[in-house]
């Protein structure tokens, strides 16, 4: 027998008690370190999103008027040359607000490594009890 085999029972549950909180406290910190990680991933996207629309709009009025001009000289009627400009501007918007959008995405922001980590520790946890 080895010397751990002979402590008592109220020794051993102070030393899981122990080894427990010291866990929780390893996976606290891991989720806070995850969660401002993925804070920061938002805060990027926020950020060329506006980015992307403080530059887009006054580009997308010229191109868009450019193109409805081009479209009358090539023998359009100028309503509908505006017509399909503002279509294709439309176009535009959805695909970049599509784009920004699927980076805020909710499951982009979980923690999953922190989780996959909880759920580790819950499958070892009952191995050994």
């Amino acid at each position: 027998m080895s010397a751990n085999d002979v402590r008592p029972v109220s020794e051993l549950f102070a030393d899981a008690l122990t080894q427990l909180s010291r866990l929780m406290r390893n996976e606290l910190q891991l989720a806070r370190a995850e969660m401002s990680m993925k804070a920061g991933q938002a805060m990027t996207a926020i950020g060329l999103l506006a980015g992307a629309a403080i530059v887009l709009i006054p580009t997308l009025v010229v191109l868009l008027l450019s193109l409805a001009a081009w479209l009358v000289e090539r023998g359009m009627r100028p309503s509908a040359a505006h017509l399909i400009a503002g279509g294709i501007g439309l176009l535009v918007v959805v695909i970049l607000g599509g784009i920004g959008l699927n980076r805020l995405k909710t499951n982009s922001l979980v923690p999953q490594r922190t989780l996959d980590q909880l759920q580790q520790d819950a499958a070892a946890a009952k191995e050994h009890v």
